[in-house]
Order: structure tokens, then sequence, then C-alpha cells
């Protein structure tokens, strides 16, 4: 068969899909009105739901916003904690390959830690969502306190609807996932409010990685307390190639800046247990 004969089935095909998948219909070029009815009633349902947990994350955006502007701008000392913190943070870095939500129906197995730069804090739409190499900056993938604020905010479907929501929003490769889309959401969205602390991260050494394994990123970070409004928490981390952690010689890692936001995030994570839990 021709090459471009090939090429005519494939874009053919994939026209009738998407024809299918935007327009809700048929093979035979008619519409299926239950089809669009149930999403136009999914669609509702969802903004109902963000207009019922938008109050909630507005107090979250601006606790957080506050807690930014409280950081000092001299660097941090010794690792400390101003006071014991009840409940304790538990800090589970989010993984940006798979956004797997552990934590959907048992909260606390996906920690109570989010994590912010500091100069986004006031904007999280800012937030790049899966920062990599070509950010030309360190960043890490903001969590799900981050997204609800993206879908809740101004930037959502309340809003001018850059974040939207549809109904495949939380898929998830995990187990007991909610079939409903709309309660799917809700649960979501409460895995988001259940991160009562966020860290705040500045960053002060930023080295981009190169051929010669010359890498390393490490900041001061601050722990916010969203609902007593203070950061009671101060340390200093860092993050590199895997291969400069003690990996086996001559390896080197395919993926430096992904390297430096996991192994900068396990840092955060060990030392803040370490300094909660004596």
């Amino acid at each position: 068969m021709g090459c471009d004969k090939l090429k005519g089935i494939v874009l053919g095909t994939v026209a009738v899909l998407a024809a299918l998948l935007f327009t809700g219909c048929d093979a035979d070029g008619q519409s299926d009105p239950e089809r669009v009815d149930r999403s136009m009633k999914t669609d509702s349902s969802m903004k109902e739901v963000l207009k019922e947990y938008q109050p909630r994350f507005e107090q979250r955006r601006a606790a957080l916003t506050a807690a930014a502007a409280k950081v000092p701008e001299t660097g941090v000392g010794k690792a400390s904690c101003a006071r014991t913190l009840d409940p304790r943070p538990e800090f589970i870095w989010f993984d940006h390959t798979n956004k797997v939500l552990d934590s959907y129906n048992s909260p606390d197995k996906g920690g109570n830690v989010d994590i912010v730069a500091t100069t986004e804090a006031g904007a999280p739409e800012q937030i790049v969502d899966n920062p990599e190499s070509t950010l030309n900056r360190f960043a890490v993938p903001p969590g799900w306190l981050v997204r609800g604020l993206w879908i809740t905010g101004p930037q959502g479907p309340l809003g001018t609807n850059e974040f939207t929501v549809t109904s495949q929003y939380g898929y998830e490769p995990y187990l007991g996932a909610e079939k409903d889309p709309v309660q799917r959401l809700r649960k979501i969205l409460d895995v988001g409010l259940h991160k009562r602390y966020v860290l705040l991260y500045r960053v002060t050494t930023f080295s981009f990685p190169d051929a010669e394994g010359r890498d390393i990123v490490r900041a001061d970070v601050f722990l916010a307390d969203l609902e007593k409004g203070d950061l009671p928490c101060q340390l200093v981390a860092d993050g590199s190639r895997y291969d400069t952690r003690g990996g086996p010689v001559g390896w080197v890692s395919l993926t430096p800046y992904t390297d430096m936001q996991t192994t900068f995030q396990i840092h955060i994570s060990d030392k803040l247990r370490s300094l909660t839990r004596p």
C-alpha cells in the first residue's frame, strides 16, 4: 500500500474518532441527544460542586498568600521548628508521571503537605503543571491543593475556563475509583483541602544539569501552617542527579532535571520528619 494512501486512511480514522469525541455523533453522522444531554448535565453538576468548594479554596488561597508574605528575607540558619505540630506534617511529593491518588479514599495516605515556590504562592495559576528542563529554572510539580486552586479560581470553569474540568478530571489508575465523575471530582477536591501545610521554597543555588554532572539545587524551605497562619518550621534542602548521590560509577541518569526534583523533595521529606518526629 502506498504511503500517501496509508496516511489518508489514518487521518480519516482520526477525524471520525474526533467527531465522535467532541460532537457526540454516531458513525452515521447522527447526533445522540441522550449522550449530549447527559454530558451537559454532568458539566452543570461539576460546576455546582466547584461553587460549593470555592469558598474553602479561597480561604486556602488567602492563607497561602499571607504565609508567603511572612517568609524572611534572610536565609535559614539551623533547621528547626518553633513549636510542636499537631497534626504532624507528612510530605509525600506529587508524582507527575502518573498522578496516582493514593489518598483518594484515605486522605492521610497522601500526606497533608503541598509545595509551592515563594515567588508563585500569590498566583498559583502561574505554577507550571509539569516543569522540565526547558523551563530554564528549577521548579517542582504542584500537588492537589494547587490543582484545586486552579479549577476553583478565576481561570477555572467558573471564570475563563482555562483550567477545564471534564469527566476525565482526576482519572487515575487507583483502586476503588469513583465511577461517577461528579463524585470523583468531589473526592479529589477533598484531597486538596486535606493539605493543611504548604512548603514554601526559595531557590538559593541552581546549576543547570550538564554532561559533566555539575548540577545541584539548594533552597531555603519554610513550612506554612495554613490554619494557624504561621511558619513554624524551616530547613535547607538540596537535590542533585542520582549518580552524584552514590550511584554506580560511570552511571549517568538520562533525566537529571527530574532527578533533581525528586531528590530535592526526598531531602525535604526526610528533614521534615526528623524535625517533627523526635
